[in-house]
């Protein structure tokens, strides 16, 4: 009877220890099925599993080479698979998944060999296949834990099932990081080597794929011993395994590795531009588009252009005011234009660009325009109101009172007055007198429409505010705001392309990763002055150029420009322009200081970097003219009082005209009179010995002064009021019959 209790006893023991092993499996199952179905709920839905990558985006300048790279973190080129070497591939498979083609999405004898490791070892062991990274950069994050392990084996199998094993290899290549912010194997070879991946040899196939295993580790830049052993591991195993042969192993470790010098954060050629673009390009598509959609953006730059005009203005200021940080130097600002299409051919926002989003002096700095204005506000608004080039001002003394009760006296800058002179002659010699003159008779507001017109955007006009721009100072470019050189290359365009207004653009397409067409962008043109007003002016901004304030400007074919230079120095700028380029350049401080020191005018430096800029920008460019208008004729007139010459008139000019418009009569400010031959500054009595005719001006409204410091220059030429006084008659005898005698 014990005996039996005992052997039941024994047995019972028994089925309780398998009880308890049962339980236990069904707990680790249990267990196990709800990690699984964890990690298995946190995934992406997985109908719709699609590696979707940040892609950068490229900026193409007019010739459609690579002006910049815009990207986030990663800086990555997608490529197909069949551009990039079989060495390459290799090298991949080869380093990180040897049974590639043969596997599911998961190794079993890596991950048992991972899990070993991971049991008894203390690092962490992955055993992932090329599938299982792919799906990890892809789709999860990089922490080291078994639920992201299992959530990548998930994915990886369901990769295997949707792609071939070329376009799972394909994705993982333009997927995985290599360091310095570049993702994808062609991004790394441009970074590392200067060129496409499809062009790399084996050596440097093998150090790219060894570098992924650290980027940080195996950076060339900062450890390159490191990284060329990691290279060579990859060369071994390629032969180990058969994919390169004995001698192509050895002929790749003799090879030279040549590490392109690492690029600048700052931005390179057309930094401004490219903030210009980039500014546009973040406000209508957001950041995600701009830094990882891929995007293709053509714009207008012309990069030889913009060489030049950063060249120019490299040369003419960096040995004279040198860029330094200790002590502050003048900047400079240039813009080229096409103004027949709007294009934004070279833009220099400064004298250097170190980092993103610097300021643009071209489109961000409102400055005082000075004399460079008188174009856009004064003579291009009195063309149209039917004044003539050859129209006459008299540049003499004016005073205007102001609200305040001060009262404003314009001067020159030659601090001379030089009487009557033309239109032509003030505009070319940069008289400031006449401007006001003739602005005061066409009116302000008529003036201020012309400069809106042609492209000025920011003059005050309202009356409710206490500072605004309708008063006679805007003739001499002293404006509210200010402008920009970019609102300034647009209103000379109008000058230049004979009437027409075309609004200034830097994007001409905008294509997304996929081929479509986001934006196509057509020149926007508008005739908003008269073709005759547009010659004329340009007839007058020539002779700037060939005899007057702008001559260092010259290029040596047909250009036309206006210098200008506001108060104590502050800024100085050259707007020029030829049939096919508009060029402005401006120079002066960012903060309140001026050029006094060295008397920086825009004839000056400004003038000489647009020669240099404009002369090199037009190379290959066939010379033209400006053709006039039909409706035009010369006429010969007489500078003083701009109509017929007359007998009596010492000079002659040539002066074109809308017909029509040309003068009919004869000059009626030279006038002869009989003045003494010994004293010809009088008139001549009747005793004076010998007499003689002499020309003289007749001022159609007299000037007169006491003070000599405000006379024209022309009143010598004044018709004279004194008598000679010298000459008396002789004291003797004398009778009528003398007067038959002869004596």
């Amino acid at each position: 009877m014990s005996a039996k209790k005992s052997r039941r006893r024994r047995f019972s023991w028994f089925r309780f220890v398998l009880l308890l092993l049962f339980l236990a499996a069904i707990g680790v199952a249990y267990t196990a099925g709800t990690f699984v179905l964890e990690a298995y709920q946190d995934l992406p839905p997985l109908s719709s599993i699609e590696p979707t990558p940040s892609v950068t985006s490229f900026l193409y300048d007019a010739q459609g080479k690579v002006l910049a790279n815009l990207h986030a973190e990663e800086n990555r080129i997608p490529v197909r698979l069949s551009k990039m070497p079989v060495y390459l591939r290799h090298a991949a498979i080869a380093i990180e998944d040897h049974q590639f083609y043969e596997h599911k999405g998961i190794d079993l004898r890596g991950l048992a060999r991972a899990v070993y490791v991971n049991l008894t070892g203390k690092a962490f062991h992955g055993g992932s296949t090329i599938t299982q990274q792919l799906a990890k950069n892809a789709f999860l994050t990089n922490e080291t834990t078994y639920k992201r392990k299992v959530q990548d084996m998930i994915l990886a199998i369901q990769l295997e099932r949707m792609y071939t094993k070329d376009e799972i290899l394909e994705m993982y290549l333009n997927q995985i990081p290599f360091g310095n912010g570049a993702y994808g194997v062609e991004a790394a070879s441009q970074l590392y080597f200067g060129k496409s991946v499809e062009h790399v040899s084996l050596l440097e196939s093998a150090m790219l794929m060894g570098i992924t295993n650290a980027p940080s580790v195996y950076d060339p830049y900062r450890n390159l011993d490191a990284c060329l052993d990691r290279a060579r591991l990859v060369l071994s195993e390629m032969l180990r395994i058969g994919m390169i042969t004995a001698e192509e192993y050895q002929a790749a470790l003799e090879q030279p590795l040549e590490i392109v010098e690492k690029k600048s954060t700052a931005q390179g050629l057309a930094g401004h531009f490219v903030d210009y673009v980039l500014t546009y390009l973040l406000d209508k598509y957001g950041r995600d588009a701009v830094y990882n959609g891929g995007l293709q953006v053509y714009t207008t730059i012309d990069s030889n252009m913009q060489a030049a005009a950063e060249k120019a203005i490299a040369d003419t200021l960096d040995p004279i005011f040198p860029v330094s940080e200790e002590r502050p130097y003048p900047e400079a600002a240039a813009i080229i234009v096409d103004p027949n299409t709007g294009h934004i051919k070279a833009m220099v926002g400064g004298r250097t660009h170190v980092r993103r989003l610097e300021l643009n002096r071209v489109i961000q700095s409102k400055r005082q325009p000075g004399s460079a204005f008188k174009p856009l506000i004064v003579y291009g608004a009195a063309l149209e109101a039917g004044i003539t080039p050859g129209t006459v001002i008299d540049d003499i003394p004016v005073e205007y009172p102001q609200l305040d009760g001060s009262v404003w006296k314009p001067t020159n800058y030659d601090h001379l007055f030089h009487g009557l002179v033309t239109i032509r002659e003030a505009l070319v010699h940069s008289y400031n007198i006449p401007a006001v003159r003739v602005l005061e008779q066409i009116g302000v507001r008529t003036g201020v429409e012309f400069a809106e017109r042609v492209g000025i955007r920011g003059l005050i006009t309202s009356t409710s505010v206490p500072m605004n721009d309708l008063n006679l100072s805007v003739a001499l470019g002293g404006l509210t705001d200010g402008v920009t050189p970019l609102e300034m290359a647009a209103a000379f365009s109008v000058f230049a392309s004979g009437g027409i207004r075309s609004e200034p653009i830097a994007i001409l397409r905008v294509v997304d990763k996929d081929g479509n067409v986001l934006e196509d962008n057509r020149s926007r043109r508008e005739l908003v002055i008269s073709e005759t007003t547009a010659y004329l002016m340009t007839s007058m901004l020539e002779d700037v150029i060939r005899r007057g304030t702008g001559t260092r400007a010259s290029i040596g074919r047909p250009a036309a420009g206006k210098t200008g230079t506001t108060n104590d120095y502050r800024d100085a700028w050259f707007a020029g322009y030829t049939p096919d380029l508009v060029g402005i350049v401006w120079m002066g401080f960012d903060k309140d200081l001026t050029m006094r020191e060295w008397r920086i005018t825009g004839g000056s430096y400004p003038a000489t970097i647009w020669s240099s800029m404009m002369s090199e920008a037009h190379k290959g460019i066939p010379v033209r003219d400006f053709v006039p208008p039909s409706n035009l004729v010369r006429v010969e007139i007489c500078p003083k009082s701009g109509k017929l010459v007359g007998d009596w008139c010492p000079a002659i000019v040539s002066e074109i005209y809308v017909k029509g418009t040309e003068p009919r009569e004869e000059c009626d400010v030279h006038v002869p009179a009989l003045v003494c031959a010994e004293h010809p500054d009088r008139l001549a009595s009747p005793f004076c010995p010998e007499v003689v005719y002499r020309s003289f001006i007749k001022r159609p409204i007299p000037f007169e002064t006491d003070d000599p410091r405000l006379m024209p220059i022309d009143a010598q030429f004044e018709l004279p009021e004194l008598i000679c006084e010298e000459h008396q008659p002789e004291e003797r005898s004398w009778s009528p019959r003398s007067l038959f005698q002869g004596d």
